[in-house]
């Protein structure tokens, strides 16, 4: 892997879910009293929120935006590596996973449009991960579509445990959030690794 935009895209999937997964467990740390059964993660960025300060929301709000923006930037080396049109369409749902991530930290709580791109979060998430892991299925690359449709399992259980076992918007939400948000930040760790290899071999 010789060219700049690709070693920049790579690097820009490895720091993705350090800015956003890492930026929203830290805001947890930071918080004066954040508790995972009595909040969502997405109180620690809303500007009138009592377990939110001036930095829970700096890092909150901007660790999604930034992460969002880098995860975007990783499409780019997946497009190069992409092979077959339902990796095509993964990667592009993927790309919408990663907006909807950004626009969270855009519209913190309680601004309408919040409820809207954090549910398209969500959805989006578990769609990418089953449309991308098809297509590995398609390509042949079994063991990675296994893993990459069962984390999108995982997330949509998390929430159908959440929606089945209680009031929706009772204490905890962020347990369930927390939940797709990991898996996705260790898929696309994961990912970056194997379009880095993938890369280098081509080159």
């Amino acid at each position: 892997m010789t060219d700049t935009a690709e070693q920049v895209s790579v690097w820009a999937g490895l720091t993705a879910p350090v800015l956003s997964l890492v930026g929203v467990l830290l805001a947890t740390v930071l918080s004066p009293s954040f508790a995972w059964t009595a909040n969502a993660l997405s109180d620690l960025g809303a500007p009138t929120d009592p377990v939110a300060t001036d930095l829970t929301r700096l890092v909150f709000n901007g660790g999604l935006i930034l992460g969002g923006l880098a995860a975007l930037g990783f499409g780019y080396a997946m497009y190069l590596v992409a092979r077959n049109l339902v990796e095509l369409a993964g990667i592009g749902l993927f790309g919408l996973t990663s907006i909807s991530m950004a626009l969270i930290g855009v519209f913190p709580l309680p601004q309408d449009a919040h409820f809207l791109v954090a549910v398209s979060f969500y959805i989006f998430l578990s769609l990418s991960l089953w449309v991308y892991g098809a297509g590995n299925f398609t390509a042949g690359d079994r063991t990675r579509g296994g893993a990459t449709v069962g984390l999108g399992v995982l997330n949509a259980a998390a929430w159908a445990v959440w929606t089945f076992t209680g009031e929706f918007g009772r204490p905890g939400l962020a347990l369930p959030e927390v939940v797709g948000a990991a898996a996705l930040a260790g898929w696309t760790v994961a990912t970056a690794l194997w379009v880095r290899r993938r890369l280098d071999r081509a080159s």
